[in-house]
C-alpha cells in the first residue's frame, strides 16, 4: 500500500451497540474476545442510494475474534440470523430472517440450513421438514397459503419427487413426481400455478387419484401436456381414507 493511500475501513469492537459505548474484551494477542458488538463498515454506496446504508452489526460471543456460542448478525439489506455460531459460521440452533421476510427457524450447519426445520416464505407458505446444504431434502410438508393444499412426502434437491398431493376439498393424487416433460404452460393448471410459486419444479408423474366427492380412487399416469391418464377399471369405492393413507398436516 502507497503512503497517500487510505487504510480500509476495519470492523470495530465495543461493549454494546450504544454510540457511547467503550471498546470490548481483547485477548492478550489483541483480538476481540469475550461478549460484545461488532460494527462493520457500511458497504459502498450504489449510483441509485440516496443515503448511505449502515452496516452490518454483530451482537454476542466471540472467541479469539471469531463468532462461537450465541450470537445476532443484522446485514445491511436486512437479514437477520440470531443463534448458534461455530467458527464463524451459522452452525447449530437459529432463525435466519431473509431480506423480503420469509423465515427459516431450525438446525444449520456450516452456514447452511440442514436438518430439520421450517421455512415460512414470504407469501405465507410454510415448508416444514428436513433441509440437506440449504435445499428441503428428506421428509417434509409443503402447505400452500392462498390454493389451502399441501405436498406430504419425500423431497430431493429442493424437489417434491413422491408422496401426496392433498388439495382443498380433500382430493388428493398420491404417487411419483419428476420433471416437467412439457413447457410448464402445457402442464395441469391448478400444478402450474403453485409449483411455479414454490419454485418446487416437480409435477405428477404416475399414481394414484383420490375423488372426494365420489370417494372413488383410480390408477393412472400423466401423459405428454399434462393429460391425465386413468386406467380402467376404477380401483373402486371407498366409505374412509383412515388406515389408507396418513391425514393432512396441521400448519
Amino acid at each position: 500500500m502507497a503512503d497517500d493511500e487510505e487504510a480500509p475501513p476495519t470492523p470495530m469492537w465495543f461493549t454494546n451497540l450504544e454510540d457511547d459505548a467503550p471498546a470490548g474484551p481483547f485477548n492478550e494477542e489483541g483480538l476481540p474476545h469475550g461478549e460484545g458488538a461488532m460494527k462493520y463498515p457500511p458497504p459502498p454506496a450504489g449510483e441509485e442510494d440516496e443515503e448511505e446504508k449502515p452496516g452490518d452489526t454483530y451482537v454476542g460471543s466471540l472467541d479469539n475474534g471469531k463468532r462461537l456460542g450465541k450470537g445476532k448478525y443484522t446485514w445491511s439489506n436486512g437479514a437477520i440470523y440470531e443463534g448458534d455460531y461455530v467458527d464463524n459460521k451459522k452452525h447449530g440452533k437459529g432463525k435466519f430472517t431473509f431480506p423480503d421476510k420469509g423465515v427459516y427457524e431450525g438446525d444449520f450447519q456450516e452456514d447452511k440450513m440442514h436438518g430439520s426445520g421450517q421455512y415460512t416464505y414470504s407469501n405465507g407458505d410454510i415448508f416444514r421438514g428436513s433441509f440437506a446444504d440449504g435445499k428441503r431434502h428428506g421428509k417434509g410438508m409443503y402447505h400452500f397459503k392462498v390454493a389451502g393444499c399441501q405436498m406430504v412426502g419425500d423431497w430431493e434437491e429442493g424437489g417434491f419427487v413422491y408422496g401426496r398431493w392433498i388439495y382443498k376439498d380433500g382430493s388428493m393424487f398420491f404417487g411419483e413426481f419428476g420433471k416437467p416433460i412439457a413447457p410448464s404452460s402445457a402442464a395441469p393448471a391448478l400444478v402450474t400455478a403453485q409449483v411455479a410459486e414454490a419454485s418446487v419444479d416437480r409435477v405428477p408423474v404416475q399414481g394414484a387419484y383420490f375423488y372426494s366427492g365420489s370417494m372413488l380412487i383410480q390408477k393412472g399416469t400423466f401423459k405428454e401436456l399434462g393429460v391425465w391418464k386413468g386406467d380402467e377399471p376404477l380401483v373402486g369405492k371407498v366409505d374412509s381414507l383412515v388406515g389408507m393413507v396418513p391425514p393432512p398436516v396441521k400448519v
